[in-house]
């Protein structure tokens, strides 16, 4: 039976150190995903621990695309989610902020609690950077257990 599970990472090195432990643990490359608020963030994690680049979504591959992420920031509108790896087909360019509720929505469809969603959203707005780890009974769950327990930053989803 498949597992999601997502952590918080308030910074990118803890999040490039993270996903390399997991990788050195057995955890395979392509059961993780990540998700930041800028692609800019997340393509130097990508660059980093070997991730694909990320995906924006539909209609945000603009060639004026950074000016569009600098302007939403600056003019306080939504922005689009940037995500890498599986994640991304859902998630990649879903809404954040100014009321928007497209990333809560999608988190939702994939089995995530309201609340938790929610939170997850306000991490990103704050230049978290949410990492999703699909698992199976294969995964070695105890030696991840182990690792994360280490780190007192990462906030692990659900509560």
């Amino acid at each position: 039976m498949a597992k999601l599970l997502v952590m918080s990472l308030p910074t990118r090195q803890g999040a490039v150190t993270i996903i390399q432990d997991l990788l050195e643990n057995g955890v395979k490359r392509e059961a993780l995903s990540v998700l930041a608020k800028t692609e800019e963030a997340l393509g130097k994690v990508c660059l980093e621990t070997g991730l694909p680049k990320p995906l924006r979504g539909d209609g945000n591959h603009a060639l004026f695309h950074p000016l569009i992420e600098i302007s939403s920031i600056l003019e306080r509108k939504a922005v689009n989610v940037a995500a890498a790896g599986a994640a991304g087909r859902l998630l990649g360019g879903a809404e954040i902020g100014c009321g928007s509720d497209d990333l809560v929505t999608s988190l939702e469809g994939i089995g995530i609690p309201l609340e938790d969603a929610r939170s997850m959203e306000q991490a990103l707005l704050k230049d978290n950077y949410l990492l999703f780890m699909e698992g199976n009974e294969t995964t070695p769950w105890n030696a991840i257990g182990k690792l994360l327990e280490e780190d007192k930053q990462i906030t692990i989803y659900p509560a």
